[in-house]
């Protein structure tokens, strides 16, 4: 094929994105998405390679969609084996759109979202802050109950920076943690947007979602400021340190697995029906089934990993030095009561996220 007959061919691979999306709304909201065109215009603008701030605007003019011959999806080879049918959409949803026909690409996808999967598992992306990153079935999606973490930090860090300045001391970089990485998003997000040098390490048990959280520094540009360790909780940390040495950390952030092992359990369950043979299905709750357990499952109450981590604070913060804990629904009053058998010298208080719910805990040790 010469170039003009390239170019003919690419004006005739056209989709109308009006009507696309209006078929697609429908059929989400069908299979119990609580947002539906939302992801619609998500599957949508990932068919097309394109941001959902252009295609609203193409569809608000009336303009065509052009549709390219490769989707900006996840590769299905990788996710063959541990996720067959999430690879299959994928396969068949290429194929379509290479064929031009991205009505039934996206009813690929929407079939696959109707199973209770995530939408950033069929584009293999998520927006956090003014992040964009890979997302895999290896690691949870970020939240934006989280931010509330990044915000806080941010604070915490501008003090510091501050009460440094009024000494006439040149801010120092500060020692900094976050725990369970996943993706990476809070430690990207914070050395993205912290004012002050920090030396970073995060931590995670998978090193599936290691690889995730490197390959999201590297593409933001800040591969090099921080360091992914490899352990459990907290042992990376300590481990490394000798007998005797003093709490080293400045600062520690973590959003550990938090749902109550029950509420696991009764995702996977509700995933397990098919949409057809439910009157009501929410896949808010029935999504949580393909996220990774280890992420999600906090033990019977919820607090299993967050209670160990509380117990090694005083082995990992400084005097002066804060953690900044997210938790779940319910689960404050007792996060206050395990910072209190800390003993004399930490206190600890709870903070609200965006909708008004207790998400945060922010203990600190005297200093």
């Amino acid at each position: 094929m010469n170039e003009h007959e390239a170019n003919r061919a690419a004006v005739a691979r056209e989709a109308d994105g009006a009507t696309l999306l209006r078929s697609a709304t429908r059929a989400l909201t069908e299979v119990g998405s609580t947002t539906p065109r939302l992801d619609a215009e998500l599957l949508l603008a990932a068919l097309l390679a394109t941001r959902v701030s252009t295609l609203r605007t193409a569809v608000a003019a009336g303009f065509p969609l052009s549709l390219p011959l490769n989707a900006e999806l996840p590769e299905p080879t990788p996710l063959a084996d541990a996720h067959p049918s999430l690879a299959e959409a994928l396969r068949i949803a290429r194929a379509a759109l290479s064929a031009g026909d991205a009505g039934a690409a996206l009813d690929a996808l929407i079939a696959e979202r109707g199973r209770g999967r995530p939408i950033s598992h069929l584009t293999g992306r998520r927006g956090f802050r003014a992040l964009e990153l890979l997302v895999t079935p290896d690691v949870l999606d970020p939240r934006p109950e989280s931010e509330l973490i990044i915000e806080s930090a941010l604070a915490f860090i501008t003090d510091r920076t501050a009460a440094a300045r009024a000494l006439g001391r040149p801010p120092q970089p500060l020692n900094v943690a976050e725990i369970g990485t996943g993706s990476g998003a809070l430690a990207i997000a914070l050395v993205d947007e912290a004012r002050a040098p920090l030396r970073l390490t995060a931590t995670d048990i998978s090193g599936e979602a290691l690889a995730v959280a490197r390959a999201n520094a590297l593409r933001t540009g800040v591969g090099s400021r921080i360091t992914f360790v490899h352990g459990d909780l907290a042992e990376p940390l300590i481990g490394t340190r000798a007998p005797g040495d003093p709490p080293h950390l400045d600062l520690l952030i973590a959003n550990l697995p938090y749902v109550p092992t029950a509420v696991v359990d009764a995702a996977h369950a509700a995933a397990s029906f098919h949409p057809e043979s439910e009157t009501h299905r929410d896949l808010s709750h029935v999504s949580i089934a393909a996220e990774p357990r280890r992420a999600l499952d906090g033990g019977s109450d919820g607090l299993e990993l967050i209670r160990r981590l509380v117990a090694e604070l005083p082995r990992l913060l400084r005097p002066g030095g804060a953690a900044l804990l997210e938790f779940g629904d319910g689960q404050s009053a007792a996060i206050v009561q395990l910072v209190d058998g800390l003993g004399l010298g930490w206190r600890v208080a709870i903070r609200d996220d965006l909708a008004g719910h207790p998400r945060m805990a922010e203990v600190r040790r005297s200093g």
